[in-house]
């Protein structure tokens, strides 16, 4: 799918006015306008405890920019959607990386099944731009070599150049956060670190079918 968008939800505290009585109805409703829009891709992540002002993470991919905004819209009007408000969010479209014209990973944006999602916005210095092609490319060949000793883990990585705040969004899908936490150790000692101007805030994301995640708002 060409665009991403990541959408960081918290609820209200008009949510806990809702009788009990009315609450599964409304999740219901909510559910149907994600199912019911088939243009639009959709995967729920918590965020409860692991970041502040945050409770729920909605992935949208879809190749139409004005189809995931309109889903949006109609799912923060339905009866659940006036108890919750946007927190955060990321912006981001898939390309071909130019630093290897055979891959094509960056367009395989399916959810790999991981059980974590790690995301974050990234942004490199301006030194790095001004850096000659070639000599990018090397650093950024011996900088993937790193992530190729963790097969397990998958990476994302969409581009913001021009229409977020920052230049990449970055993510990776784990069943281990013991073996992610031991990549970015790896990474930090990467030449190509020197070159990093931004890659906060980190979002740390659970896995779960919308129908279970609704319940953590």
């Amino acid at each position: 799918m060409l665009y991403h968008n990541y959408i960081f939800l918290s609820s209200k505290k008009t949510i806990f006015d809702i009788p009990e009585n009315h609450i599964t109805d409304f999740q219901k409703k909510f559910i149907q306008e994600i199912e019911k829009e088939k243009r639009v891709i959709v995967h729920t992540y918590t965020t409860v405890g692991l970041k502040a002002n945050t409770s729920l993470l909605l992935w949208f991919q879809s190749d139409e920019l004005q189809t995931i905004q309109n889903l949006l819209n109609n799912l923060l009007h339905t009866q659940l959607g006036k108890h919750i408000e946007i927190t955060h969010t990321l912006f981001g479209m898939t390309r071909l990386t130019q630093y290897s014209s055979r891959s094509v990973t960056h367009l395989h944006t399916n959810r790999k099944g991981g059980k974590y999602l790690i995301i974050y916005p990234f942004t490199k210095t301006k030194e790095w731009h001004m850096l000659p092609f070639e000599k990018r490319k090397e650093l950024m060949i011996g900088h993937m070599k790193i992530g190729g000793n963790y097969p397990q883990i998958q990476q994302l990585l969409v581009y913001s150049y021009g229409i977020d705040d920052n230049e990449f969004i970055v993510s990776y899908e784990t069943d281990a956060l013991t073996d992610f936490q031991q990549l970015v150790m790896d990474l930090r000692s990467d030449p190509v670190r020197a070159f990093t101007l931004n890659d906060t805030p980190v979002f740390t994301c659970v896995y779960r079918p919308v129908s279970e995640a609704l319940h953590f708002l």
